[in-house]
């Protein structure tokens, strides 16, 4: 095994951010974690706002990367060559290095087997987008098989696991769109139906597929405008939940119609979970990635030296998935 690895570490966070790759040192064991390969992390929102500023006073240098997919070197819990993927919680990639470098050593508890079926760069966008799926859908809105569910920014990383999450719990998802190509896309993840915002009454088609009633719930990946095209297209007492900020941190919302409808507008933060919440989470979506339920759509790759190009795409807000760093 090398002594020597590379890494990619962030020396500056405001709207000019300072990255670049350096060699370090290969970390090591210690008792309660294991020693991982990494093969792919992703390049999301998160680390895209600690980078940018967004999350105040971060800790520098500070090698980013929340969840990621390797294989395993050293561990007490795992054999030596068990594919993984490792969700970092609220704090790898966050207050302390992270899993943007080619080895990593993590507590044992965030270790999620990886389907043989399922490519490096698939599992390392599976923990932070499709746990946060599943807890909105299931532990916030508790939603019901045969409800009507509307997602906006649905061909998004998390946007898309919500589709395909919410198809597995038998719930009718309609998926906002922005074009005939992306509805395409939601529909083979698996939505009941998919709305073009920019062309079409939102709430006129949502009545027009629901009966009249409106969407049992809502998830907002996205924020800004979209949300208040959301919350119109729920219906009285239903909830809409926010999950995301990609388009902006405020919305509009006329507080006559929450009043008069009682509806609920809640936040889901998946780093917001204990520990327990976490471990129980990553069981069950293993085992929704075992039976070849989900899969995360991967808009494109980027080589370890050309992370900012993968950064520029997810910025250009063109993606179609997920985005991921290769870091073999």
């Amino acid at each position: 095994m090398e002594n020597i690895m590379k890494a990619i570490v962030t020396f500056k966070t405001d709207a000019l951010p300072e990255m670049r790759v350096e060699e370090r040192p290969v970390p090591q064991r210690r008792p309660g974690t294991s020693l991982v390969r990494m093969r792919a992390a992703t390049i999301n929102q998160l680390s895209n706002t600690i980078r940018t500023g967004g999350f105040g006073n971060t800790p520098v240098p500070l090698v980013l990367g929340n969840e990621g997919a390797g294989i395993v070197e050293e561990s007490d819990m795992l054999d030596k060559g068990s594919r993984v993927a490792i969700f970092g919680g609220n704090d790898l990639g966050v207050t302390r290095d992270g899993l943007f470098q080619e080895w990593v050593v993590v507590d044992d508890w965030r270790l999620m087997p990886l389907p043989d079926a399922m490519s490096f760069d698939e599992g390392a966008t599976l923990t932070v987008n499709y746990l946060t799926a599943l807890n909105a859908l299931t532990r916030t809105a508790q939603v019901r098989a045969g409800e009507f569910t509307l997602v906006s920014g649905s061909t998004g990383s998390v946007g898309n696991a919500l589709v395909q999450i919410g198809h597995a719990l038998d719930v009718n998802v309609i998926a906002l769109v922005s074009s005939a190509e992306k509805a395409e896309l939601a529909l083979q993840a698996g939505a009941f139906a998919a709305v073009d915002w920019t062309k079409e009454d939102v709430t006129e088609k949502v009545n027009a597929l629901t009966g009249g009633k409106g969407a049992d719930h809502a998830f907002d990946p996205v924020g800004g405008a979209i949300f208040s095209k959301l919350f119109d297209a729920t219906r009285s007492r239903g909830r809409i939940v926010s999950i995301g900020f990609t388009a902006g941190r405020k919305a509009e919302v006329d507080l006559l119609s929450i009043i008069a409808s009682e509806k609920v507008i809640e936040g889901y933060s998946l780093h917001a979970d204990t520990r327990e919440q976490s471990v129980e989470a990553l069981k069950k979506l293993s085992e929704l990635a075992f039976r070849g339920t989900v899969r995360p759509t991967i808009d494109s790759t980027w080589p370890t030296e050309d992370f900012e190009k993968g950064y520029a795409r997810l910025t250009s807000r063109e993606a179609v998935g997920s985005i991921t760093v290769n870091l073999k």
